[in-house]
Parts: structure tokens; C-alpha cells; sequence
């Protein structure tokens, strides 16, 4: 058996991230509050612990580390850098510095900073109040984002332009920040990307860009729900190195020279800007995108093992769709169609999170998913099909 790997959450995104580790040979630990996450099944063991928590989390895994098999490295699959960082320097492992995760954790300052460094940020303001927030909101418009300051994802996050009540709005995004502080920041029209970038010694690879899917805001206004994204990126090739240079001037004002980031950016404008980034690992579907091996790179920076520029270079430009599948709000009463799902041509995998007695929440706390599809294809358009033809056969009873 090689290394120990500590991987931070036991969510859907993991599992990619767990069974490569196998794969490579290494001893695999997940650390999740749910017993039931999907990718403790293929662990080789697991610390149940808050994945925000980082002091349960570090305690957890410095008992594992001392009693049972040392830990080596530790990689985050959701944004708890703040966990991530305090487990690496708790056992002394490589990883994030802990100033570095703090600074990326808290949202306002981090655009100050990339901002100071002349990225491309959208306006953002604290607000401290309903009252603040109702000021800006007639200063600058309702065209604005109200958010955690602190805050994971896009939990808490609403549109201002849809918002019936300003100080109901705010109460909800102040609930979802762990230091109880909200911010609002310009909301910026235009297509939006994911990358998904690899940081060595310093410089920057971001071999893939996904065009995220909106087609379901409105269902969800006015919180923000993602849909997935596509493989490869529908923008000319002058703003995709454009959105590539921003990723990478924002991770050099972020200060980080080896890890995994994982951004957002919108095309307003013609200008790339950053919306958010992240020290973390998102999923591995860049992989199947361009042939690179993402994720074994990502596994090999959080042992402290060295990493090739080649490595990085894509080999493919292999079409690919990801789409999730959001049932109505309610108790999952039954789960069908999913072999039939994966039957279909293009069909790369089919994962159903949800199972009889789970319930699906409403949007705005966490993501309202019960299944993801992914999916590739001669084109976009064939994968997308296969993406479509995949949900169309999940079936989800509701009560």
C-alpha cells in the first residue's frame, strides 16, 4: 500500500477523486459528517467529522494520523480550505498555508485583494444591515448579488432584481455565514466558465474551461443553481486565454504556488472577470475532457510528489456534458430508470444521490440534485442528446 491521502468531503465530486487514489495505490481516507456520503463506500477508511469544522476535522484525523496509519496529505474536493489547511498544519503535511486559506475563505477580502492586483473583479460592499443593504440597493440599482461573506458554493447567494423582500433577503444570507457578515457585489450579465486550474511551482495550468449552464435560474430565482457544464467551451479561443490569464493573475495575487483552484469567471463586456475562486478540487470531468490525468496531478501535489509541466499539456478535446437532475422539493418515496439511464449511447456514468426517505430540499440552502449524468459525444450536441435522453429515463417519486 503507497500513502495515506485525507480527502475533505465524501460528496458526489469525491468519488472520481477516491477511486483514482486506489488506482494509484494509495490508502484512502474520507472525511465527511455523513456516514452515508457516496464516496466513504469506496474508502478505505473514514473520520466522521464536520467538513467545515476545522478543528473537529484536524482532531479527527491527527487521532487517525497517531493511532491507526499516518496521514500523508490532505485534499479538499468542496471550498473548506480553512479545514484543509488546519489538518496540513496540524500533521505537518504539505498543503495550503493557513493565511492563504483565510484569505481565500473570506470572499470581500479576497476581491479587495485581486482587485488591489488589478484582476478583474466585479464591485462588492459590505452591508451590515436590512437598512445597508436597501441604501445600496437605490444607490446602484437592484442589479446586485446578496451573499455570505464567508459563505460555501453558492449557498445564501440571491439575486437582488429578484428579491420580493430586501431584509428577508438579507437574514437569509446572514444565516448562511459563519461570521454572520453579508456583502453585495455587482451582478455581471455574459456567459460564464469553470476552471479548474493546477498550480506548479508557481505557475499556472488550466487545461479545460466548462461553459456553465444556467437554463434552470429562473425556476430556482432568486437563488442561483448551476445545471452542470459543457465540455469544450464555446468561446473563441482569444477570450478562453484571456479568462486563462485572469485565473492565473488571480492565483498569483492569491499567493498559492502548488495546489488545485477552482474559479468562475463571466465574459462581461468582452472582459473576463472573477466572480470566485477557490483553493480546491471540483470534479474530474476536465479529465475526460482533454486526456489529462487532473486528478492523479492534484493527488500528487497533496502527497508533495512533483508534477511535469507535460503532464498537464491536453491531449484531447473530447466533447462532454454534465447535467443534474432536480425533482420537485419533497421525501423521496422511489428511484427508477437508472440502468435504462446508463444504457444509452454517450453515457459516461449516471450517479443517483437521492434514495427512498431522502429529502430534496428547496434551492438556496444546498444544491435541490438527485442524480448527475455525465456524458460525451462525437459533438456537443450528441453528448448533450445523451445527457438529455439520460434524465429524461430517471424517474423520482415524490411525497
Amino acid at each position: 500500500m503507497g500513502k495515506t491521502l485525507l480527502i475533505i468531503s465524501g460528496g458526489l465530486e469525491a468519488l472520481d477523486v477516491v477511486k483514482r487514489a486506489k488506482e494509484m495505490g494509495h490508502y484512502v481516507v474520507v472525511s465527511d459528517s455523513d456516514y452515508q456520503a457516496p464516496a466513504i463506500t469506496f474508502a478505505d477508511s473514514c473520520l466522521i467529522a464536520d467538513v467545515y469544522g476545522a478543528n473537529e476535522t484536524a482532531a479527527a484525523a491527527e487521532r487517525f494520523s497517531r493511532k491507526i496509519r499516518k496521514i500523508d496529505g490532505v485534499l479538499s474536493i468542496v471550498d473548506a480550505t480553512i479545514t484543509a489547511a488546519t489538518v496540513s498544519r496540524r500533521l505537518r503535511a504539505p498543503g495550503l498555508p493557513l493565511v492563504t486559506a483565510e484569505l481565500a475563505s473570506d470572499k470581500l477580502a479576497l476581491k479587495r485583494r485581486l482587485a488591489e492586483c488589478g484582476v478583474a473583479v466585479p464591485w462588492s460592499s459590505e452591508v451590515e444591515t436590512p437598512q445597508a443593504l436597501q441604501r445600496v440597493a437605490v444607490e446602484r440599482g437592484r442589479d446586485l448579488v446578496i451573499k455570505p461573506a464567508d459563505g460555501h458554493g453558492s449557498r445564501g447567494a440571491q439575486r437582488v432584481a429578484q428579491v420580493a423582500d430586501l431584509s428577508q433577503a438579507f437574514l437569509f444570507a446572514r444565516a448562511h455565514s459563519p461570521s454572520e457578515r453579508v456583502m453585495v457585489e455587482q451582478f455581471l450579465g455574459g456567459p460564464q466558465v469553470s476552471t479548474e486550474s493546477i498550480v506548479v511551482d508557481g505557475q499556472c495550468f488550466t487545461p479545460g474551461l466548462s461553459d456553465r449552464n444556467h437554463d434552470d435560474l429562473e425556476r430556482f430565482a432568486p437563488f442561483f443553481v448551476d445545471n452542470g457544464g459543457d465540455f469544450p467551451s464555446q468561446l473563441p479561443e482569444t477570450m478562453q486565454s484571456q479568462v486563462r490569464d485572469v485565473v492565473a493573475r488571480a492565483i498569483a495575487a492569491l499567493g498559492l504556488t502548488h495546489g488545485t483552484v477552482k474559479g468562475d469567471v463571466v465574459v462581461h463586456d468582452g472582459k473576463a472577470t472573477v466572480i470566485e475562486l477557490s483553493p480546491c478540487l471540483s470534479g474530474g470531468f476536465v479529465g475526460l475532457h482533454t486526456g489529462v490525468d487532473f486528478i492523479g496531478a492534484a493527488i500528487r501535489i497533496a502527497l508533495g510528489e512533483p508534477v511535469n509541466a507535460d503532464e498537464l499539456a491536453p491531449k484531447q478535446a473530447l466533447p462532454v456534458v454534465q447535467r443534474y437532475a432536480f425533482p420537485q422539493a419533497g421525501e423521496v418515496v422511489s428511484v427508477s430508470g437508472v440502468e435504462d439511464a446508463r444504457k444509452i449511447v454517450g453515457v459516461s456514468d449516471v450517479i443517483v444521490t437521492a434514495k427512498p426517505g431522502d429529502i430534496i430540499p428547496s434551492a438556496g440552502d444546498e444544491q435541490p440534485s438527485a442524480a448527475m449524468v455525465l456524458t460525451t459525444g462525437a459533438s456537443r450536441d450528441d453528448a448533450l442528446k445523451a445527457a438529455n435522453d439520460a434524465l429524461a429515463c430517471l424517474k423520482f417519486a415524490i411525497k
